[in-house]
C-alpha cells in the first residue's frame, strides 16, 4: 500500500472517529448511512409577494434557477477565487478540514454553542442542500457527516460545480451564473479577475458586501480575496496590483415586473435581516436562499389604493426634470400596518442610486417635524399649552454637560414674537421657545420619548434635537405620527402579515393591542396643537378637507423639507430632498424655494385626499369615562388621564357624604371631538344646603327654560298639558312647547338640586 493511500485512509478513519466521539457527547449518535447524490432542483413555483387584497406585487426568481451551468462554463478565475477565500485546502481534504474543524470545535465546546464554522466547501454544499443552517452542534455534526459521504460519492469538480450553482449572492442571484448576469450583465464564463474576486468576496455575507449599496465595503472585501489569491500562488503580484486598481463597476439592476418596488425591497430586507423570520433560516444568507428557492407566499399590509395615491402625489408634486427626490410612508394607526411606501422616483431607473430606499435607508434631519416629540415630553412633564414663553428673534442658552459651548438659537426668518404661549409657538414653529423647552426638560428625556414613540435611528442627547438637527428615516417619522394618532399607543410598524408554504403557515403576525408610551391626555393636547398648524399655521397647504394634525419641517440649510401628520385613520410622513446629498433647495437649483410648508405639505394633501376619498371625514375623538358614584378625587384622576379638565358644581344631599359624584355632563360613553369638549362638568354632593331663587321662565321655549333652570343649579322636569287639564287649549299650535306655568314659582327660595316642574303647551296631534 503506497504512502498516499495510507494517509488518506488514516484521515478517513480520523474523521469517522471524531464524528462518533463528538456525537456521543452531544446527544444521540448521528447515523452515517448512504445518501443519494445531492442535486440542485428548480422550485415548483416562484415565491410570490402579495398586497393586503391578495394581488401579486412580485414574483421572486433568479436567472440561474433551474439553469445550473457546468464547471467548464465558469471562469477559472472565479473558481480559484472561491477556493482561495472559502476553502484553501479543498483539493486535499476529505470533506472536512480537520485543522479548521478542530479549532472551531474547541471554541464551540467552550461556548456550548456554534460560534465558529470551520466549514469546507463540501460542508457548505451539505448545508445549502440538505441540513439547513441552524446554529446547533447537532446540525453541524450532521453537516460534517453528509460532507464526508459526498466526498465518497462525487469528484472534487462535481462538488464544486454543485456548490457554485447553489450559493446565494444577493439581489435574487442564486448561483454564480445568475450573479454574473445580475451584477455584470455577462455569463459566468466571461468574468474577469476583479469581477470574480468581487463575487467570491460576497459569499460570506451578500448583503454586507452588496456592491450597489456598499461599494466601498465590497471593494475592500474584493481586495482581501485578491491578496489571498496572490499569497496562494493563484495570481501574480502584478495581476493583484492591476486588479486592485480597477473600480467596482456593476450594471443597472435587472428590470423586474414588480409593483410598489420600494415596498417589495423593504419586505425582502425584513425577511433577510430581521430575526423574527428565523423560521426561514437562522442567518440572512439562509433566509435569502429560502426566499429565492421559491414556493413561499408572502402576504403583506400594502393597501393598493394608498400606494397608488402616494406614487401619484409625489409624481404630481415633483413633476419636472431636475426636481428633487421624494419619499412617503403611510401607516394604519389602528394596526401598525404599512399601507404605502415610496422610496424614490424609479426603483429600476438608471444609476446605482435608484435602488437606494429613501424611505427606510436614508437618514436625514427632520427639522421642526421633531417638535411634536418635544411638545409631548413637555406636556408630560407638567407644562401646559397656555404657558407663556419669551420669544425674541434669537436667544443664547448657557452650556450644559456634554455641550461645552453656549447654544445660540434664532427663529426662522428672524421674527420676534414677543411673548407667546406654547400652543402658538407650535402653530408658528417658533425655534427659541422649543430651545427653552428642551433646555428645561433635558435632551435625554426627549431622546428617550422619541424612541418610545417610534424613532429607531440612534439619537444623541443634545439640545439641538429640539430643532430636528439629528438624522432619522421617513419610516421613523411616520411611526411617530401613528403613535400620536392612536392616542399614545405604540404599535411596531410592520409590512408582513403572513408567510405560507403551500398549506403550511410558517409565520403569522397577531393583532397588536399596542403599548402605551404616552399619556392619552398628552396625546390629545398634542393633537389639538398640531391641528392648528394645519388650520392656520405653517402647514395650511396640507389641508385635506378633513380633521388633520401635522407639522412642517425645514432644515437650516434648506436641504431637507418635511411634512408629517395624521388623521384618525391614517398617519404619514413625506420628505423631499436631493438623493445625492445635502443640496439646498433654492433657485436656481429648484424652481422655487422648497420648505416643509410647500411641496411636502402639498404632496401630503394630494396623498390624503386620494387615499381616504372613500373614508368618512372622521374627527379625532376621546371617549368620556364614567365617573359617577365615586369620589371627586377619583373623578379628577380618571378624567385627567383621559385628557379632560373638570368643572365642579355642588348639590345638597342630606343622605350622602360630601364629594360624591352624582352626575356628569357630557355623559359617560360619549365620544367628544377635538379640539372642543375638553371639559367635563361633574355634580358632587354637599352637606351644606345652598339656597337659590327659582328663575322666571314663563313664556320661554321649553329648551331655553330648562337651560336657565339648570344654570341656577336646579333640576328641570317637563309636563306637557293644557291649563286646567283641558284636552285642548286655545293657541296650543302656535304656543306648543312654551312654558305656561312652573312650580315652585319664580322667585321662590329652594335648595340647589331641587326639582322645578315646567308645564308646557302640548304639540298639535
Amino acid at each position: 500500500m503506497n504512502t498516499h493511500l495510507r494517509n488518506r485512509r488514516r484521515r478517513q478513519f480520523a474523521i469517522v472517529a471524531l464524528l462518533a466521539l463528538l456525537s456521543s457527547g452531544c446527544g444521540d449518535m448521528i447515523e452515517i448511512r448512504p445518501l443519494r447524490p445531492v442535486t440542485v432542483s428548480p422550485p415548483n413555483r416562484p415565491t410570490v409577494i402579495v398586497d393586503a387584497d391578495g394581488r401579486t406585487l412580485a414574483e421572486l426568481t433568479g436567472d440561474g434557477l433551474g439553469h445550473p451551468v457546468p464547471l467548464t462554463q465558469v471562469a477559472p478565475a472565479l473558481v480559484d477565487a472561491v477556493i482561495a477565500v472559502e476553502d484553501v485546502r479543498f483539493r486535499s481534504h476529505d470533506g472536512i478540514d480537520l485543522r479548521a474543524l478542530g479549532r472551531a470545535l474547541v471554541r464551540n465546546v467552550r461556548s456550548a454553542r456554534v460560534v465558529e464554522g470551520g466549514s469546507t466547501i463540501t460542508q457548505q454544499l451539505a448545508k445549502n442542500t440538505a441540513t439547513g443552517s441552524a446554529r446547533t452542534i447537532e446540525r453541524k455534526l450532521a453537516e460534517a457527516s453528509i460532507a464526508w459521504q459526498l466526498e465518497q460519492q462525487l469528484s472534487k469538480d462535481e462538488i464544486l460545480e454543485r456548490y457554485l450553482n447553489s450559493v446565494y449572492l444577493g439581489n435574487g442571484a442564486y448561483g454564480v451564473e445568475s450573479a454574473a448576469r445580475e451584477y455584470f450583465g455577462r455569463h459566468a464564463r466571461d468574468l474577469e479577475l476583479p469581477q470574480a474576486a468581487l463575487l467570491a468576496g460576497m459569499l460570506r455575507s451578500p448583503a454586507r458586501h452588496d456592491p450597489r449599496r456598499h461599494p466601498r465595503v465590497a471593494r475592500r472585501r474584493r481586495d482581501v480575496v485578491l491578496r489571498l489569491m496572490r499569497v496562494q500562488g493563484k495570481i501574480s503580484a502584478a495581476d493583484e496590483v492591476a486588479a486592485r486598481t480597477e473600480p467596482v463597476v456593476v450594471g443597472a439592476p435587472r428590470r423586474r415586473s414588480w409593483r410598489a418596488a420600494y415596498f417589495v425591497d423593504h419586505v425582502l430586507d425584513l425577511v433577510q435581516h430581521d430575526p423574527m423570520f428565523d423560521v426561514l433560516g437562522d442567518t440572512p444568507q439562509a433566509r435569502a436562499m429560502r426566499l429565492f428557492t421559491g414556493d413561499l407566499n408572502i402576504e403583506t399590509t400594502l393597501d393598493a389604493d394608498w400606494q397608488l395615491a402616494a406614487e401619484q402625489a409625489l409624481a404630481a408634486t415633483l413633476s419636472e426634470r431636475g426636481d428633487p427626490d421624494g419619499a412617503l410612508v403611510a401607516i394604519d394607526p389602528a394596526t401598525g400596518g404599512i399601507g404605502a411606501l415610496v422610496g424614490g422616483r424609479d426603483y429600476f431607473g438608471d444609476g446605482d442610486a435608484a435602488r437606494f430606499n429613501l424611505a427606510t435607508d436614508a437618514r436625514r434631519q427632520p427639522g421642526s417635524t421633531f417638535k411634536p416629540i418635544v411638545l409631548a415630553a413637555a406636556l408630560d412633564a407638567g407644562h401646559t399649552l397656555d404657558e407663556p414663553f419669551p420669544a425674541p428673534r434669537r436667544i443664547r442658552l448657557d452650556p450644559v454637560a456634554g455641550e461645552p459651548e453656549p447654544w445660540k438659537v434664532s427663529n426662522y426668518g428672524g421674527t420676534d414674537f414677543g411673548e407667546i404661549d406654547l400652543h402658538t409657538a407650535t402653530t408658528w414653529s417658533v425655534n427659541v421657545v422649543y430651545a427653552q423647552l428642551i433646555d428645561a426638560l433635558g435632551a435625554e428625556r426627549v431622546a428617550a420619548l422619541a424612541s418610545d414613540l417610534g424613532v429607531r435611528s440612534d439619537l444623541r442627547p443634545y439640545r439641538s434635537l429640539a430643532l430636528g438637527a439629528q438624522e432619522v428615516t421617513v419610516l421613523d417619522m411616520a411611526s411617530v405620527q401613528a403613535t400620536l394618532a392612536a392616542g399614545g399607543l405604540y404599535r411596531t410598524p410592520f409590512a408582513i402579515a403572513r408567510i405560507t408554504d403551500g398549506d403550511t403557515v410558517l409565520y403569522e403576525r397577531g393583532r397588536s393591542q399596542g403599548r402605551r408610551v404616552l399619556n392619552q391626555a398628552v396625546a390629545t393636547q398634542v393633537t389639538a396643537a398640531l391641528r392648528d398648524v394645519v388650520a392656520s399655521g405653517t402647514g395650511v397647504r396640507a389641508d385635506a378637507k378633513r380633521p388633520l394634525a401635522g407639522k412642517t419641517g425645514t432644515t437650516q440649510d434648506g436641504a431637507d423639507a418635511w411634512f408629517a401628520g395624521y388623521t384618525p385613520d391614517m398617519a404619514a410622513a413625506t420628505w423631499i430632498g436631493f438623493h445625492d446629498g445635502r443640496v439646498p433647495m433654492v433657485p436656481p437649483r429648484t424652481r422655487t424655494t422648497v420648505e416643509g410648508g410647500t411641496w411636502p405639505a402639498e404632496a401630503f394633501a394630494r396623498f390624503t385626499l386620494a387615499a381616504l376619498r372613500d373614508v368618512p371625514a372622521n374627527d379625532f375623538t376621546v371617549r368620556i369615562p364614567d365617573v359617577t358614584n365615586g369620589s371627586i378625587e377619583q373623578a379628577r384622576r380618571r378624567l385627567s388621564r383621559a385628557g379632560f379638565d373638570v368643572a365642579v358644581t355642588e348639590r345638597y344631599s342630606p343622605s350622602l357624604p360630601p364629594g360624591i359624584v352624582l352626575d356628569q355632563d357630557p355623559p359617560a360613553g360619549d365620544h367628544v371631538s377635538l379640539p372642543t369638549g375638553f371639559r367635563v362638568e361633574v355634580t358632587v354632593t354637599s352637606t351644606t344646603p345652598v339656597t337659590v331663587a327659582v328663575p322666571d321662565v314663563l313664556g320661554l321655549d321649553v329648551e331655553l327654560a330648562a337651560e336657565q333652570v339648570r344654570a341656577a343649579g336646579l333640576v328641570p322636569l317637563v309636563a306637557s298639558a293644557c291649563p286646567g287639564g283641558s284636552p285642548t287649549c286655545t293657541g296650543a299650535v302656535e304656543r306648543a312647547g312654551q312654558v305656561w306655568e312652573h312650580a315652585p314659582p319664580a322667585g321662590a327660595t329652594v335648595h340647589t338640586g331641587d326639582r322645578v316642574l315646567l308645564h308646557t303647551f302640548p304639540s298639535a296631534r
